[in-house]
């Protein structure tokens, strides 16, 4: 991709097939929405957002990636202080323009901004958390998948090495009925004495213990464990902060309701005698040691589940996750914690962006985002087993690279705007950029140009040179903007 963020024709297609595809995902787009929508908003006993719009959903992205923004600023000295944009912490230089314009872009379909910077941050980016957790989801199922088919291939092969010159029985041809899996939460004590450092520290090291040593190998062994995926989910309540694991285990083989419950209480065994074990590294100010340890209760939650179908849908937290009721898989739920709203009385991190939070004070929101952004800071939030990616066929991506490739995908450039009137709305109005986007999608390049005044809605010959890599974006803009507006 060349500096605008542009892809060049190497990379994609030449401006007409850009064109003709552009024309296509229009068509699919305009069908799709003249269809009628379906779902009506969930009671409240259900504990569930009501799904939200697209839109919806990034203006509330793009502005708490201006509120957390504004934090982080003050707390890396303020602008008035001539503070350089360039040491600013990387997740709050999101959206920064990086050429001398930034460019409008649709698929026909969706769109996005062009020549502007993307943090990668799946912890306390807004808008990059939403696409990289988007793009993990998609890994997840696509390795659920990948491991049905390959159980079924292995059960094919070994049938038909039994019955030589026999017709494959029916359900040896496909693979929804294959693939095992073991979907479980782990989690800790915690109250508001505990800072989300320690106690992240504590969930994460103890899961590091349970997977390693002699006793885990041996549970490799006995379960046919082929691999596992692992995510940290963080929310804040009535009682401080509240990380915990969720993991799906493959299993290359189905459990019987003995070794479900024989291995159920090895996990709830070791994970306590793990976490107890780490948390002695820990101490109150008065000397005594944080009480961390889980109870047979809350300290840990597994469901076995058989199945390609019964493994894309075992997450049993559908009442944690916005979305419509009985659509949330495994992928999902393992990956999204972007748009979890917690449970009653608790909030994801992203939330606490938001005015009036909880009843917290804008100060108190303020010193829990920031304690949540250093907490996170270099941390993985999604880690799978060594060897599982590869073996399930799934490329191995950082969390830039995820948000990067998503920024990739071809479009036409149909409007550009000066760095300096786009930094004026993504500072002060930020939900105008959502607007924008949504203007696009729809080609109203009119309201575009409302909502980001001043910049050039492109012709096809413009739009063409872009797509060809001959210009960028910033070369359609009147000559006094360049890049001492940056």
């Amino acid at each position: 991709m060349n500096p605008s963020g542009v892809p060049s024709p190497s990379q994609h297609m030449t401006a007409e097939r850009l064109h003709a595809a552009v024309a296509a995902k229009r068509s699919v787009a305009a069908e799709a929405a003249s269809e009628p929508r379906s779902g009506e908003p969930w009671e409240k006993t259900n504990k569930i957002t009501p799904a939200l719009s697209r839109v919806d959903l990034r203006r509330l992205a793009y502005g708490r990636r201006a509120a957390s923004r504004k934090i982080l600023v003050r707390y890396s000295g303020g602008e008035k202080y001539g503070l350089d944009p360039i040491k600013l912490p990387r997740c709050a230089r999101c959206g920064q323009p990086v050429e001398s314009g930034v460019g409008v872009m649709t698929d026909g379909e969706k769109a996005r901004f062009t020549g502007t910077m993307l943090c990668g941050s799946i912890w306390a980016c807004p808008t990059c958390s939403a696409i990289i957790r988007h793009e993990r989801a998609h890994e997840v199922a696509l390795a659920i998948g990948n491991h049905a088919e390959k159980l079924r291939r292995e059960a094919a092969d070994q049938w038909q090495a039994d019955h030589e010159g026999r017709q494959l029985p029916p359900e040896l041809a496909v693979s929804d009925g294959f693939g095992y899996y073991l979907f479980g939460t782990l989690t800790l004590r915690h109250d508001r004495t505990m800072p989300l450092a320690m106690t992240l520290d504590a969930i994460l090291k103890g899961w590091t213990k349970l997977i390693n040593g002699k006793p885990w190998k041996k549970a490799v062994e006995r379960w046919k464990i082929r691999g596992f995926v692992r995510a940290i989910e963080v929310t804040y309540g009535r009682n401080g902060w509240h990380p915990h694991i969720h993991f799906v285990i493959f299993l290359d083989g189905e459990l019987d309701n003995e070794q479900q419950r024989a291995m159920h209480d090895w996990m709830l065994d070791r994970w306590k005698t793990m976490v107890e074990r780490v948390a002695k590294a820990y101490r109150k100010q008065d000397g005594n040691p944080y009480n961390v340890a889980p109870n047979d209760e809350h300290g840990i939650d597994l469901q076995f589940k058989a199945g390609k179908d019964a493994g894309t849908a075992a997450a049993e937290y559908i009442t944690k996750v916005q979305g419509d009721k009985g659509s949330v898989t495994l992928a999902q739920e393992i990956a999204r914690g972007d748009i979890k709203d917690g449970r009653s009385g608790s909030v994801n991190p992203f939330q606490l962006l938001d005015s009036g939070c909880l009843g917290l004070s804008d100060f108190q929101r303020e010193d829990l985002w920031l304690e949540y952004w250093q907490a996170t800071l270099r941390r993985r939030c999604i880690t799978w087993s060594r060897g599982l990616k590869e073996d399930m066929e799934v490329e191995e991506l950082e969390d830039e690279e995820l948000a990067q490739k998503a920024d990739e995908l071809p479009g036409l450039v149909g409007y550009v705007v000066s760095n300096k009137v786009y930094k004026d709305v993504r500072k002060r109005t930020p939900e105008l950029l959502a607007d924008a986007l949504e203007a696009a999608e729809h080609e109203d390049w009119q309201e575009v140009a409302r909502l980001l005044p001043g910049g050039v809605i492109l012709n096809d010959e413009q739009q063409d040179m872009i797509a060809d890599g001959d210009a960028k974006p910033g070369d359609f803009l009147p000559l006094p903007d360049s890049f001492q507006d940056m």
